[in-house]
């Protein structure tokens, strides 16, 4: 799955700068919610969001490594 986002953000650059944006509205919204309103519901916005950052973590490490040409 990681070398496949990390192929996927090679190709489309913009489309995974959307998801970051998505990811971050996500979390922002989510904590906002959960301060607000108390409710432990909220939490599942920002577990999404943890767990999508270490997606696109893992993503990066493997396109630093594999599919950038060293010059």
């Amino acid at each position: 799955m990681f070398r496949r986002y990390a192929i996927f953000t090679n190709n489309y650059p913009l489309l995974h700068n959307i998801n970051l944006m998505i990811v971050i509205l996500v979390m922002l919204g989510s904590l906002y919610q959960l301060i607000e309103n108390e409710q432990l519901i909220y939490a599942n916005g920002i577990a999404f969001a943890l767990l999508s950052v270490i997606m696109f973590a893992r993503s990066a490490e493997y396109k630093r490594k594999y599919l950038t040409h060293n010059k």
